[in-house]
């Protein structure tokens, strides 16, 4: 299995509401595909956001990343984001936290 882990980093505080309102959308997709389970989480200072989620196998993943909502969320992610990394990790469930934040260098 694999868990996908992605790290946003905002523009400012203004576009909250922005990847809020795409957060929300891309999790209600996330209930229809194969995905087996998803958390998100935010740094204290509500400017870091990290998602993961954790897939059978690679196919699932491509096949969710490359279409519909997170589709519409990557190219308008330019607009709301500083930066965005993502890494991955075999693994048969869900990484802690700690152990997350840990694949981007982040303590």
């Amino acid at each position: 299995m694999i868990v996908s882990v992605t790290k946003i980093e905002l523009r400012s505080y203004s576009k909250l509401f922005a990847f809020f309102r795409f957060n929300a959308q891309i999790i209600k997709e996330l209930e229809s595909t194969p995905c087996q389970k998803y958390q998100v989480t935010g740094s204290w200072n509500l400017k870091v956001w990290y998602t993961m989620t954790l897939w059978e196998n690679e196919q699932e993943l491509t096949d969710f990343y490359r279409k519909g909502t997170h589709l519409m969320a990557m190219k308008a992610s330019k607009k709301f984001s500083s930066a965005i990394q993502s890494r991955r990790a075999a693994g048969d469930a869900l990484l802690g936290w700690k152990e997350a934040k840990a694949l981007f260098g982040s303590r």
